[in-house]
């Protein structure tokens, strides 16, 4: 009896046993099962990048070969602009030699414009001499002196010329158009007709009291009073009284037109007595 109830535990012991150790294989199957499926995916995996191993060490290779190409680029746009900066410090250096020649150049023709002026004017005054002051301009005097040269002179110049010539060939000759004033007139063209042409005068009279000459193209004015003028009139501050001892012949005010206004740029004179009456 008792060598039966230790076979039946022998028995038992061994089943429990078979039992273990088939759940044992079925876990460590399982186990196995799922390592070799982890193996696949990555052998799996490591084929896949093998296969893409080829375009990832393109595209590297394409990387570097934009990086050299982007640094000879750099290289490129290095050398244009220091290539541009030496151009522009060459075209600033010529542009500021060639703007002191020119400043040169126009020095010396405004010293070779003042030394011509000069002598024209020392040339009008003295053909100007000869001419009765008294008396208006006859044809025969007028074709004595010798216009020619000195038109083509002032024709020559600027604005600025013809008013300088202008004021001269008015100081020898302003008794000539008082007179003028004083035997009537209808437009102040009519005062001024004996001036030369190619002085191209303009005139204007201002409260039927002043004349006012000028050349075209040129602000500054020659004011000469046409009759007495009352202390009252604005006009009046522009000329000094002629003192006792100076010539007849008056001094024209000098003045400067800006916008419609005038500006007193020098006093003129007048005689009260050498005026034609109102």
């Amino acid at each position: 009896m008792p060598t039966v109830v230790a076979l039946y535990a022998l028995l038992a012991v061994a089943i429990v046993i078979a039992i273990t150790l088939v759940s044992l294989s079925a876990h460590l199957r399982k186990a196995y099962a799922d390592d070799r499926a982890r193996l696949d995916r990555a052998i799996s995996a490591a084929e896949r990048f093998q296969a893409l191993q080829p375009e990832f060490l393109e595209y590297l290779r394409r990387i570097e070969s934009d990086a050299n190409a982007l640094q000879k680029i750099a290289l490129q746009i290095e050398t244009a602009v220091a290539t541009l900066e030496e151009a522009v410090n060459s075209s600033i250096s010529g542009a500021a030699e060639r703007q002191s020649r020119a400043t040169e150049g126009l020095l010396d023709h405004i010293d070779l414009q003042e030394e011509r002026l000069t002598k024209t004017l020392e040339s009008l005054s003295e053909s100007l001499r000869t001419v009765q002051v008294d008396q208006p301009v006859g044809r025969q005097q007028r074709e004595d002196i010798d216009h020619s040269k000195l038109r083509k002179e002032v024709l020559r110049q600027g604005p600025q010329i013809r008013f300088s010539v202008l004021r001269q060939w008015i100081a020898v000759n302003a008794l000539a158009i008082l007179h003028r004033a004083s035997r009537g007139w209808t437009t102040p063209n009519d005062l001024i007709a004996n001036i030369p042409p190619y002085l191209e005068p303009e005139a204007e009279i201002l409260n039927d009291s002043v004349l006012l000459i000028g050349t075209r193209d040129h602000a500054e004015r020659l004011a000469m009073p046409l009759r007495p003028l009352d202390p009252s009139m604005e006009f009046s501050e522009w000329f000094d009284p002629a003192l006792d001892g100076q010539p007849m012949s008056p001094v024209p005010a000098i003045l400067m037109r800006a916008s419609g206004h005038f500006t007193l740029l020098s006093k003129g004179t007048h005689s009260a007595t050498g005026l034609p009456a109102a």
